[in-house]
């Protein structure tokens, strides 16, 4: 999935990233990179190459720069004392994302590992250094020397990114990730988990077969959208023993398709889901059958002839479809008939550049909230779809690297449960009380670390529910907007696991709700569907 550039990691240094990320060597760099966005880690395939890099580049810690160097960093240290999984903010040339690495002991002083989602060909384990590489034969390099440790734990390098074009080098500034140190769970008990049949098991390969990224359930059908695997249907009436009822793979595998959201309606007596791909827009699914689920339809604008449509995201609401085209912004489709949806109008941010995209969005009636990376949240008045407006918004407040929101009414107040995602990224609490002096200004803010980003959020009355990438799900009482707290939690990540440290955008990654049940429903990377009860 080829995105734009990820935004500012510190709001510390905000103004210095921004203004690197505008100039003109970065967007060159971006340019010659390809490089991803949402979930891919900066790591999308290379392009346009007519030459190969020498396979020798940054081989040793010798081929980095010294500067911010220190003798003896890792003195005394063996391959087992740094063995983790460690997340990375890069400042590639001005380009700044988030990435991750993992190093493994083998044994005997031998050392293995991941590099930004890449089984490293080279790892080192010294006293100044520990340098992780990957190379392929046709010239692709990721290559990352961390060579200082602050008392902390931050650790401190370089890294380098070779293409078939040429190296770009930047710094890398990380900490090893481990599980919180805390319960298992708290207020929340872990009902079912599904990931397949003994006989049949979903894959689960991060970036080339499986990856489970968000679930909507309607009744007791769970829906699960999965990137390079497509649609699982899942019978979730029991949730100790779920069965899978359908399975609807992607039209365009081989071209490199995801499916990276879910959607699910019912109209005159069918039922239908809508996944939004990278490649062709959203897909409409007839689910009504799940043994037999067809795609009836597509939505979606090209932003030019022979350009995919790519579709982030999406929101249904009062019968209209509301599409984060990241080329084009909001579009707004009818869905009277979702055999043949309708185009009735979209919005396009009057700030947009080619770093920002409309990644996310809720909508409530006349309005909608949408997330654009790098821009912040924008409060669009929808009425009429054919001449929409910008009312409002949320920006400018330090990092704007904006994912997901969703909006409640806390007492008299009408507020968004707002977050970015990206190194240090949070939850942060917007009143969106029109007609007030507090309108479009953040409130509260809440945070687990800094090296672990919130992902998607919904919330009820005074309840917010987050899927929170390794730190698993929280809960937060939101009763005093100016103050959230946490008030349960489901940690679905392992801690240090060979079978992860591939992506940061890694762990519980989508959710759904049924209140009336207390049931929350989790899409988690690695494990597939669990479903947890809410004491």
């Amino acid at each position: 999935m080829v995105l734009p550039a990820r935004g500012p990691v510190e709001s510390s240094s905000l103004d210095r990233r921004r203004r690197g990320r505008h100039a003109a060597a970065a967007l060159a760099a971006v340019a010659a990179l390809g490089l991803a966005g949402c979930g891919d880690d900066g790591a999308a395939a290379d392009a346009g190459a007519d030459a190969l890099v020498d396979l020798g580049a940054f081989d040793s810690p010798d081929d980095f720069p010294r500067d911010g160097c220190e003798s003896g960093a890792f003195a005394g240290l063996a391959a087992a004392d740094v063995e983790g999984i460690y997340h990375l903010q890069i400042d590639l040339e001005g380009y700044v994302y988030a990435t991750a690495a993992r190093v493994d002991d083998l044994g005997g002083g031998a050392a293995g590992g991941v590099i930004s989602g890449h089984d490293a060909t080279r790892v080192l384990v010294g006293a100044d250094d520990v340098l992780i590489r990957w190379a392929d034969e046709v010239g692709g390099i990721r290559a990352l020397d961390l060579c200082a440790r602050d008392p902390d734990g931050t650790v401190r390098g370089h890294y380098a990114r070779c293409t078939a074009s040429g190296c770009y080098q930047g710094t890398a500034t990380g900490k090893a990730v481990v599980r919180l140190a805390e319960p298992e769970a708290a207020g929340m008990t872990l009902r079912g988990e599904f990931a397949g049949s003994p006989g049949a098991p979903w894959p689960v390969d991060f970036g080339a077969t499986g990856v489970s990224v968000n679930v909507r359930v309607l009744g007791d059908v769970a829906y699960v959208a999965r990137y390079q695997d497509g649609l699982r249907i899942v019978d979730v009436a029991d949730p100790a023993a779920m069965t899978e009822l359908g399975h609807v793979p992607l039209e365009y595998a081989d071209a490199g398709e995801i499916w990276n959201d879910v959607k699910v309606t019912e109209v005159a007596g069918r039922r239908y889901a809508l996944m939004a791909s990278n490649l062709v827009g959203v897909v409409v699914v007839d689910v009504t059958d799940p043994a037999a689920a067809t795609i009836v339809a597509h939505l979606g604008t090209r932003p030019a002839p022979g350009e995919p449509i790519n579709v982030h995201t999406l929101f249904l609401d009062g019968g209209k479809a509301y599409l984060a085209n990241t080329s084009l912004g909001l579009e707004i489709w009818d869905l009277a008939d979702p055999t043949a949806p309708v185009k009735l109008g979209g919005f396009t941010h009057p700030g947009a550049t080619p770093f920002s995209y409309l990644h996310d969005l809720y909508v409530a009636g006349d309005r909608a909230y949408l997330n654009y990376w790098d821009l912040g949240m924008a409060i669009v008045d929808v009425a009429d779809p054919a001449a929409t407006a910008l009312v409002g918004s949320f920006a400018d407040y330090g990092q704007t690297t904006s994912h997901s929101c969703w909006v409640t009414q806390v007492g008299p107040r009408r507020i968004a449960v707002h977050g970015d995602e990206q190194w240090d990224a949070h939850v942060h609490i917007v009143d969106v009380t029109e007609g007030t002096v507090a309108f479009g200004n953040g409130i509260g803010e809440w945070r687990t670390r800094p090296e672990v980003s919130v992902h998607n959020i919904m919330a009820v009355g005074d309840r917010a529910y987050m899927a929170h990438y390794q730190d698993g799900v929280r809960v937060l009482d939101l009763s005093d907007p100016t103050a959230p707290r946490e008030v349960a939690h489901f940690d679905t990540w392992p801690g240090y696991d060979r079978g992860y440290g591939y992506s940061f955008y890694e762990g519980a990654i989508g959710i759904d709700l049924d209140t009336d049940r207390g049931l929350i429903y989790v899409a988690d990377s690695h494990r597939g569907l669990l479903v947890l009860h809410l004491e």
